[in-house]
C-alpha cells in the first residue's frame, strides 16, 4: 500500500517540526512527518533543554556556596541529582508532552517509525509502508562521534545522552574529552555537582572556535570550580575496567584516571539508514551537497538543521526551516549566515557573532579591536561576577563591524546588541553614542563601541 504526500519530513526535531508546522499554516498541502525516537528531537530531550536545567542547578549550587561573600550564610550545600533530573524531565514534558496532537490539529500526519529515503520521491518505513512525496525534507539531525583513539571503540563512555540520562548519581570523578561548548558545559555542571573533573583538549586552548581572549577569560573561572584543564594534550590510548577509566596522554608518564568518561569531540549528520545514492543525493566529506536554498542534488529533496553538518545550532535549524518552506512554496530566497550568534551556556556565558580578530587578519584585513574587562563594570562588581571581557572587531578601512566576543554573566543576551548592529550595518559611532542604562553590563558594550569609534575617526 502506498501513501502519498505533497511534502514528507523525516525527523521530528526542532527543524523538521518547524517545516511541518510552517507549511501547515501557510498552505493546504498534504504533509507528513516521521520520527523514530521522540518528537522534539535531540535538543529538547538530550541537549539544549536538559543541559540548561542542569546548568541552572549548578549555578544555584555555586551561588549558595559563595553566599558568604554577600552576607548570606547557607551552611553545607548538597546537590540532589535525582531532584535535578526530575525537574529536567518535567520541563521537557511541558514542552513536548503533547506528542502528535499539536501536529494532527494542524492536519499533519505523524508516523512514529524509522523512515528511510529509498529513491526519487520515495520512502519506506521500518514496518514496510511505502511513502511517495513530491517534496522530501531530511531533518535527521546528528549523532556524537568519537576520535580514533585505541580503546574507545565499543567502550561504555558517555556522550551527551549518557551525561544527562545515563547515570543515577554524580560520579566521583569525570574526564571530559573535548572542550567545545558541549564539553565545557558538562564539565562545569559536574564539577559544581561535586565531581573531580579533568578536561582534556587536543588544541592549545579550550573553546578553540572562540576568540583566544574569550578562551583565556574562562580559564580562571573553570579552574576556580576545581577543574584541571589539560590543553595541547594528545590522547594515545584509553583503558576501561571495573575500576573506571584510564586515559593516556602523549608525553605524560601517568594516565588520567576517573570513574566516568565523557567524549565530546564532535558530531556527524545521520544518514546511515538512507539510500542517498538511489535518490541522487550527493555527499562530500560526510556532508550533503546543498545549494543556496538547501536543496540537495536529488530531485526536490532538501536537508536542513543539524543534518547539514554546518552550523549546529537550534536557532539556525529554525531559520533553515523557513528557507526550505519558502522554496517549496515558490518564494525562493538564499540562505545567509553572515550574522549568526552562538552561546556557550557556562557561567559566565561565552557568546560571539561574526569572526575573530585572528580570522579577520588571516583574511588580510586591517583590523581594529576594542577590548574591555568585565571586572571594570560596576554592575559586574555588584553582582560578584567580574571574570570576562567584551571584545569588538572592525575593519579600519570600511568601518564595518566584523565580530563581537563576550564573556559575561549575561553574554547570551548582550551579544544581540552586536547582532543587531551587524545585521543592520549600523554605524559604530551611532551605537557608541546611544544611551545605555546604568548600572548594567551593557555599559561595557557601549565602552567597547566607543573604543572602536575613537580609533576609526
Amino acid at each position: 500500500m502506498v501513501e502519498r504526500f505533497d511534502v514528507f519530513v523525516v525527523g521530528g526535531g526542532g527543524t523538521g517540526s518547524e517545516v511541518a508546522f510552517s507549511l501547515a499554516r501557510r498552505s493546504k498541502l498534504k504533509i507528513g512527518i516521521a520520527e523514530r525516537d521522540k518528537l522534539g528531537g535531540e535538543c529538547n530531550h538530550y541537549g539544549c533543554v536538559p543541559t540548561k536545567v542542569m546548568l541552572k542547578s549548578a549555578k544555584v549550587a555555586a551561588s549558595a556556596r559563595g553566599a558568604d561573600e554577600f552576607g548570606v550564610h547557607t551552611g553545607d550545600v548538597h546537590v540532589d541529582f535525582g531532584a535535578v533530573m526530575k525537574r529536567a524531565r518535567s520541563i521537557i514534558d511541558g514542552f513536548s508532552g503533547g506528542g502528535a496532537k499539536p501536529f494532527e490539529e494542524q492536519g499533519v500526519t505523524v508516523l512514529f517509525d524509522e523512515v528511510r529515503l529509498v529513491g526519487p520521491h520515495r520512502l519506506e518505513s521500518a514496518a514496510g509502508q511505502i511513502i511517495e512525496a513530491e517534496h522530501i525534507v531530511l531533518a535527521t539531525g546528528t549523532e556524537a562521534t568519537a576520535p580514533p583513539v585505541p580503546g574507545l571503540d565499543g567502550a561504555p563512555y558517555w556522550t551527551n545522552r549518557e551525561a544527562i540520562w545515563g547515570s543515577d548519581h554524580v560520579p566521583s570523578s569525570l574526564i571530559v574529552l573535548g572542550s567545545g561548548p558541549i564539553g565545557i558545559e558538562f564539565a562545569q555542571v559536574y564539577a559544581r555537582f561535586g565531581a573531580a573533573v579533568t578536561v582534556v583538549e587536543l588544541f592549545d586552548r579550550i573553546l578553540y572556535v572562540e576568540d583566544p581572549d574569550s578562551s583565556a577569560a574562562m580559564v580562571p573561572v573553570l579552574e576556580g570550580d576545581g577543574m584541571k584543564l589539560l590543553t595541547g594534550a594528545k590522547t594515545t590510548k584509553v583503558e576501561h575496567d571495573t575500576n573506571g577509566w584510564r586515559l593516556f596522554i602523549d608525553g605524560r608518564p601517568d594516565p588520567v584516571e576517573s570513574e566516568a568518561l565523557l567524549v565530546a569531540t564532535g558530531r556527524k549528520p545521520c544518514f546511515d539508514e538512507h539510500d542517498l545514492e538511489a535518490a541522487g543525493v550527493q555527499m562530500k566529506e560526510g556532508k550533503p551537497v546543498l545549494d543556496e536554498t538547501l536543496r540537495t542534488t536529488g530531485e526536490k529533496v532538501w536537508v536542513a538543521g543539524d543534518a547539514t553538518g554546518e552550523l549546529l545550532f537550534t536557532h539556525i535549524g529554525g531559520y533553515e526551516a523557513e528557507i526550505v518552506v519558502d522554496d517549496i512554496l515558490g518564494t525562493r530566497r538564499a540562505r545567509d549566515y553572515r550574522v549568526v550568534p552562538k552561546v556557550t551556556y557556562c557561567e559566565p556565558e561565552v557568546a560571539s557573532v561574526g569572526i575573530t580578530e585572528e580570522a579577520a587578519r588571516k583574511e588580510g584585513r586591517d583590523v581594529v579591536t576594542s577590548l574591555l574587562q568585565i571586572g571594570d563594570n560596576e554592575r559586574a562588581v555588584i553582582e560578584g561576577v567580574t571574570h570576562g571581557i567584551v571584545k569588538l572587531v572592525a575593519d579600519r578601512s570600511s568601518g564595518e563591524l566584523l565580530g563581537g566576543h563576550i564573556v559575561a554573566e549575561t553574554a547570551g543576551d548582550m551579544i544581540h546588541e552586536v547582532v543587531a548592529a551587524m545585521a543592520t550595518r549600523a554605524p559604530i559611532e551611532a551605537v557608541a553614542e546611544a544611551i545605555h542604562s546604568y548600572p548594567t553590563l551593557s555599559e561595557s558594550l557601549k565602552g567597547a563601541f566607543l573604543g572602536l569609534a575613537e580609533q576609526l575617526r
